[in-house]
């Protein structure tokens, strides 16, 4: 995306200004200064902040709102493996070359095999770094296939790791480590890094928005121009209108967006401009661009039409700002057009086990299939259109495991998949015929992909799209249901966030420019950025990669502070 405008970036989800262009940092009359700066309070944020400061850096976190950001809306699990103490607690043989032959399948080229192997290298020492900062973690294996463990349990298969076609590559290892709490313990990660940081005195500036980066005549970053809210009724206002985009609650597009634009208003009415000072380093830690629309559409047309029927995922700050700021200045930008796109299908159990269509009637994809890896696949069919067959009996196992049963699945998954089930358009049909007719599919279609499937299980033959035996039972008598799992069907509860962000040194986290030269004093980590799983994503890699790349820039600005 080279030579590209910040309109075009943006479209008219722009939300900074342009740069500020100085002669040197000694001709500017500086508000404050620090040695790094932390835009964005999550994990990325988190790992970068405490890690500058461990380097002996004065840091100053910028935050938007009050921080936690994505991180904080999330499950709380982070990716990680090559034999942590807590899988090995947990009786889990894993090593450094399995996990990365794993990873290699799932993220492709999103980085360096140097890089995806450092990553590999580090996984352990990065929770134990972790836990010494107040994280707990534990042992407690859940071995079934769950799109999230119960509430007993804290380690996990968080991906494609017992499909047969990846299993055959690299031993099956659970690395889905889950910080203990109750319910998704996001926000234990972020309290932990938060508290973390106060013991150690580090600087912080809330309700303030990163507005625009100053620049020097050498084309270094040396600062940063911030619109902060200063007396407490605009703050309480604020926060207010950021609990409103919450990212669990169904149907809340228009709303969401109408509180982030009431948030823009306010910050640019009400707010104090400032400039700070970064001697060493501005690190980008802001998160992805979910919560804005235009962006959105600018780079993924049909998801940006339909962002109502989508669980975004992430929280108020994800607006681009981070990739915006760094792009102003003239940073590289990829896979804007990549997302995690999850169609959750399990649990409860019962719809893994029967099978997906599309509008051909054809089959597609292994049902067991990681929910990213299930909802792409629906996103490339025609229309983005698809349904779950299910039998009689099937269905029955269906609504039964539906019922709750304390584990904490009801309402993140439960509820919803009776909601699309009594609402969403699920149709009946007494025979496969009759079912595709009332779907709108061919019916010799339907009963081809039926009689193919039955057929491979019946002459004791892997399935023919690869998925795992320990799912796959033959479709039986009708009537027969088809469970609407389309992309545009808004209690489908397909859930998203954005990829792709700004090119950087794998080594040291520097945001590059176009011809791949870094630009001095400018650094980003998270979603912010492009990282490992840029290219496609598993539970728990986006924390993972946060931590990982918040630490690498961390230490490269600490070290650019001590050389200047």
């Amino acid at each position: 995306m080279a030579g590209i405008t910040l309109e075009q970036l943006a479209g008219k989800g722009t939300v900074v200004e342009q740069p500020i262009r100085v002669a040197s940092a000694g001709d500017v009359a500086w508000d404050e200064q620090a040695d790094v700066i932390v835009v964005g309070f999550g994990g990325a944020g988190g790992a970068a902040a405490l890690e500058a400061h461990e380097r002996g850096a004065d840091v100053l976190v910028i935050e938007r709102f009050e921080g936690g950001g994505a991180t904080g809306n999330s499950g709380g699990v982070i990716y990680a493996g090559g034999g942590t103490r807590f899988q090995k607690d947990a009786g889990v043989e894993d090593s450094v070359e399995n996990m990365f032959n794993y990873l290699k399948l799932e993220c492709t080229d999103a980085v360096t095999p140097e890089t995806l192997r450092r990553f590999c290298d580090e996984s352990a020492s990065n929770i134990d770094w972790l836990v010494g900062h107040g994280l707990q973690f534990e042992g407690s294996l859940y071995s079934g296939k769950t799109n999230y463990p119960p509430e007993d349990k804290y380690l996990y298969y968080a991906g494609n790791e017992k499909v047969p076609s990846f299993a055959a590559h690299a031993k099956p290892a659970a690395r889905g480590h889950r910080a203990k709490g109750a319910g998704w313990t996001g926000y234990v990660i972020t309290d932990a890094l938060k508290a973390a940081a106060d013991r150690l005195g580090i600087k912080f500036r809330t309700h303030t928005l990163a507005n625009r980066l100053v620049i020097d005549a050498e084309g270094a970053v040396v600062g940063v121009e911030v619109i902060t809210l200063e007396d407490s009724a605009a703050r309480k206002e604020h926060q207010d209108l950021y609990a409103k985009v919450d990212p669990l609650r169904p149907f809340n597009g228009d709303r969401a967006e109408q509180a982030m634009a009431d948030a823009f208003k306010l910050e640019q009415a009400r707010g104090v401009r400032k400039l700070i000072r970064a001697r060493g380093g501005i690190v980008l830690a802001t998160g992805g661009f979910g919560y804005n629309q235009p962006m959105v559409s600018q780079h993924m047309p049909f998801l940006g039409e339909n962002f109502r029927a989508l669980m975004r995922l992430g929280s108020a700050g994800c607006s681009g700002s981070g990739i915006q700021l760094g792009h102003s200045v003239g940073g590289a930008v990829g896979k804007l057009d990549h997302s995690f796109l999850g169609r959750m299908i399990i649990p409860p159990r019962a719809p893994v086990e029967g099978i997906i269509i599309n509008r051909n009637g054809q089959r597609f994809v292994n049902e067991d299939a990681y929910n990213a890896f299930l909802g792409s696949a629906i996103l490339n069919q025609p229309g983005a259109d698809a349904w779950i067959i299910m039998d009689k009996k099937l269905h029955r196992e269906f609504l039964r495991q539906c019922i709750p049963n304390g584990d904490g699945s009801f309402r993140p998954y439960l509820a919803p998949a009776l909601l699309n089930r009594f609402f969403g358009g699920t149709k009946k049909g007494k025979t496969l015929a009759d079912l595709a007719g009332k779907i709108g599919v061919p019916a010799a279609n339907l009963e081809a992909a039926v009689a193919d499937f039955n057929g491979a299980i019946a002459r004791g033959e892997a399935d023919p799209m690869g998925k795992n035996p320990d799912y796959t039972r033959p479709v039986g008598e009708g009537p027969y249901r088809a469970l609407n799992t389309s992309i545009g069907n808004k209690f489908s509860f397909c859930v998203f966030f954005t990829l792709g962000g700004l090119k950087v040194d794998e080594l040291r986290g520097q945001v590059l420019r176009d011809d791949d030269t870094p630009i001095p004093g400018l650094y980003a980590a998270g979603r912010a950025a492009m990282g490992i799983p840029s290219n496609g994503y598993i539970s728990g890699m986006s924390i993972a990669d946060g931590i990982f790349s918040g630490r690498r820039a961390a230490r490269d600005a600490a070290l650019r502070r001590q050389d200047s």
